[in-house]
């Protein structure tokens, strides 16, 4: 009945405990599901204003970048443009192929130099009657002779006409071993380095005719310079670089040429050796095109002189599409252009890799409202707009969604997030409750543990006490017969005495179990030793009644690590357990034996035995197989408790093995003295 009041009494202090952790639960989270509620009603707006700021920094950085191109552009060309002759400036635009015309203060151009622009020996008296027998007679035998005469001429400009006259004609006749070495003379000649732009193109019509001859019937329609013959490293020295002079060829032949020997200019570029790549290539094959549409379509300045200086504007040539403005540089102009359409290029580039993977799409308009690029047909209304600025000042870029329910979806993103981050908190929140609960819980049940300890060592300790009053009392009244009598009530109160002083030991080693205070004093010793002392510590009380204690003890056990008085005290408690839970025919074994590297202390009973549940609990403290205040069996639950506490010290292990009514077996082991520590 006291059993059950006390377990009334907990299970309601339980309730209310969880009862306040459930408001401490609750009350937050309805809290917190109240601010989300809050929070999504206004996420939408917030998520606009997000994107807005976002995006405003993501185009600002991209329209400064644009400008930055512009500026960067001008400022080159400023460097390149001197107030030098036009050979000069002619030669530095050239080295870069610049995307520029230059006009000089009279409006003519002066970049780039094309086939046109400079003068050409007249030749047609000197080579007419080569020419006949060459073109008009089919004659090409005859037309070598007249070739021949002139290929010994002074002039250079002749010489060279006379050998290419010759080298083709040779080559009408099948000739080409003898033609191939004309062509390479003229290419490979040392001349070319420090003459003009018309031997330089005579030398270049040479390596092009030797291409030519080798080239194979059924090559892919790319022809790819071989890098191991000089002749063709020639032919792309000629068009990719100056001479000693300072001349370059003509931009038209250089066009020309490079797309005559290279007709694939990707394939080229990633085949062509690192160390035999010419920049100065590709930028003839991508911007040479460009530069002569705009020559065609701007052949002096005056078509330029209304435009605003530096503010680009778009422009159609033959289906192509630039982006186009006037720079001055003092006395000069330029028309600098970037190729390409504008939404497909320099655009294209800044403000897609801004804004890529965003969903959102770009367009381009100038200050009149029309498409210059980006998104041709918007579908909605831009959410946001902002003028490029420098030198594109009336221009604006405006900003559409892809999809028109992005600002629903990433609302619902952030919705999401929100709820994900509550249901967290919410699980972390009843996590918590829950471990304080169990906490609590656990608390409660050792408070009623140490109830019950304290219950049971009041009775315990009463009941000796109580024995030893009464004996003294009779003792002190007299009320006894003889001195056997007195000598027998004498021997009771010791053996209370004993049981007494064994009652506070054990609370006291438990208390210093609790504050971990216990301290041992490990050495070296004889588990003989041990064994021999705890059997004599307990042969007064085994000797009575019909009790039978055997002791077994192997010969030549090595030492063991341990406190002597410790284990003694494991001992003693084992074979006072055995003798405490055995039938009135007591039979008690204590054997020490070694066991691979331990040595073990084996304490056997026919004793009444334990479940398998009873032997998982028997090492927990307070814990009493009978638990009731009847029981016959003496104890705190604490000396197994103690026995553990001890061996786990001591790096040990105990063990049991037990059948009801059928008794129990005890094994603790400990490890044996390992050598060094027998040398020390």
């Amino acid at each position: 009945m006291r059993n059950r009041i006390k377990n009334n009494q907990a299970t309601g202090q339980l309730r209310w405990v969880i009862l306040l952790l459930g408001v401490a639960v609750v009350l937050p989270t309805v809290c917190l599901l109240w601010f989300m509620t809050q929070a999504v009603k206004n996420e939408r707006l917030a998520v606009r204003q997000k994107l807005v700021d976002v995006y405003q920094e993501k185009v600002d950085q991209a329209s400064q970048r644009v400008n930055k191109d512009w500026s960067e552009s001008f400022r080159r060309l400023d460097e390149l443009i001197t107030d030098g002759n036009d050979i000069k400036i002619n030669t530095a635009l050239a080295a870069e192929t610049f995307k520029a015309v230059v006009y000089n203060s009279q409006g003519q151009r002066i970049y780039p130099l094309l086939w046109g622009d400079i003068e050409v020996p007249e030749v047609d008296v000197t080579f007419s009657q080569a020419w006949k027998y060459e073109f008009e007679d089919r004659n090409p035998a005859e037309a070598i002779k007249y070739y021949d005469e002139y290929s010994k001429s002074e002039d250079v400009y002749i010489r060279f006409s006379a050998l290419l006259g010759k080298a083709r004609c040779l080559a009408k006749t099948n000739d080409i071993e003898q033609a191939e070495k004309i062509y390479k003379e003229i290419a490979l000649s040392k001349e070319v380095n420090t003459s003009s732009a018309q031997i330089m193109s005579l030398a270049a019509s040479g390596c092009l005719r030797l291409i030519e001859l080798r080239s194979k019937p059924n090559q892919d329609s790319v022809t790819l310079l071989n890098y191991n013959d000089e002749y063709e490293l020639k032919l792309l020295e000629l068009i990719a670089k100056k001479n000693q002079a300072g001349v370059f060829l003509p931009l038209d032949q250089r066009v020309f040429i490079a797309r005559t020997v290279i007709k694939d200019i990707n394939k080229w570029w990633s085949q062509a050796p690192s160390d035999q790549k010419e920049s100065s290539v590709l930028g003839l094959m991508g911007n040479g095109p460009g530069i002569l549409a705009m020559i065609d379509k701007f052949p002096t300045s005056d078509q330029i002189k209304d435009w605003t200086i530096d503010q680009p504007r778009k422009l159609s040539i033959d289906n192509q599409q630039f982006v186009a403005a006037k720079h001055k540089m003092g006395t000069k102009a330029a028309l600098y252009f970037r190729r390409g359409n504008i939404n497909a290029q320099h655009f294209r580039l800044r403000y897609s890799i801004a804004l890529r993977h965003t969903g959102i799409s770009f367009r381009i308009v100038d200050g009149s409202g029309e498409y210059i690029g980006g998104l041709k047909e918007p579908t909605t209304e831009a959410f946001f707009w902002s003028s490029i600025g420098g030198y594109f000042p009336d221009w604006q870029i405006q900003l559409y969604f892809k999809d028109n329910d992005i600002f629903d979806s990433t609302a619902s993103k952030q919705v999401s997030i929100y709820i994900w981050t509550g249901v967290l908190v919410i699980v972390l929140i009843l996590a918590a409750g829950g471990f304080a609960c169990q906490t609590i819980g656990r608390q409660i049940k050792l408070n009623r543990l140490k109830n019950d300890f304290i219950a049971t060592v009041s009775h315990e300790l009463k009941t000796p006490l109580s024995s030893m009053r009464v004996l003294v009392d009779t003792l002190l009244e007299g009320n006894y017969e003889g001195e056997k009598t007195a000598t027998e009530y004498l021997h009771l109160i010791s053996k209370e005495n004993e049981r007494l002083s064994r009652l506070i030991d054990n609370f006291l080693t438990f208390s210093r179990m609790e504050r971990n205070k216990k301290a041992f004093d490990i050495g070296r010793v004889s588990p003989a030793e041990i064994a021999r002392t705890a059997a004599e510590a307990v042969q007064t009380k085994f000797n009575k009644g019909k009790c039978r204690l055997d002791v077994s003890i192997d010969e030549g056990l090595p030492d063991v690590s341990a406190d002597r008085d410790a284990m003694v005290t494991v001992l003693v408690n084992l074979l006072d357990n055995a003798y405490k839970y055995s039938y009135d025919d007591k039979q008690i074994e204590l054997r020490v034996f070694r066991e691979d590297s331990f040595i073990c202390f084996s304490v056997k009973d026919n004793g009444i035995g334990m479940t398998r549940r009873q032997t998982k609990k028997i090492f927990d403290r307070f814990y009493q197989a009978d638990s009731s205040l009847s029981r016959q069996a003496e104890g705190t639950g604490l000396g197994l408790a103690i026995v553990k506490f001890i061996v786990d010290a001591h790096k040990g292990q105990i063990t049991v093995e037990s059948k009801v009514n059928r008794g129990s077996v005890f094994k603790v082991m400990l490890p044996i003295l390992a050598d060094k520590e027998k040398q020390k």
